[in-house]
């Protein structure tokens, strides 16, 4: 099952009334749950795979990930991006839900700082969901201008992660 049908499958599950489902296909089991608070599981820490060590506590499901930013942010337009706050700049939102990371590692510079300029196809960040590593590429030459979110913060579907100058 790929991501695109994960997510499906969960958008499809949020809508039912139902309030559990386990779907085992081949090698892979996927278990959905409604109305449990997540850090109330045994094992609900998590860390990012590899070198980050320090586990940090997920949000509660139903709580929102990110404050009030994505509350107001504008619906994502094609590529991700939005029209930005400042004059000539666009927003990079999240494609997906997940948690943000600036670097692929704890102790690895980050991906970009305010200020980098990034040619299309580099890496900008990683939104790890599902403990899979996505990384997001840039669609075009740019600048950085404002990063957004927290390292390790959970973010939604559309949230802005970067405020970013076409270069």
């Amino acid at each position: 099952m790929d991501l695109k049908d994960i997510f499906a499958l969960i958008e499809k599950f949020d809508e039912s009334s139902l309030s559990e489902i386990k779907i085992k296909n081949n090698e892979e089991t996927i278990s959905l749950r409604k109305g449990t608070d997540i850090q109330s599981l045994p094992g609900a820490m998590f860390a990012h795979p590899g070198a980050y060590a320090a586990p940090h506590p997920g949000p509660a499901m139903g709580q929102p990930a990110v404050q009030s930013q994505a509350e107001n942010a504008p619906a994502p337009r094609d590529a991700g991006t939005t029209e930005g706050s400042s004059a000539g700049t666009e927003v990079i939102t999240a494609p997906i839900v997940g948690t943000f990371y600036r670097s692929p590692a704890p102790d690895s510079p980050a991906f970009a700082d305010e200020g980098t300029r990034l040619n299309a196809g580099d890496t900008i960040c990683i939104i790890e969901a599902m403990k899979v590593m996505n990384q997001l590429e840039a669609d075009f030459d740019l600048e950085v201008v404002k990063i957004l979110v927290e390292n390790g913060a959970m973010v939604e579907y559309g949230a802005p992660l970067f405020e970013v100058r076409r270069v």
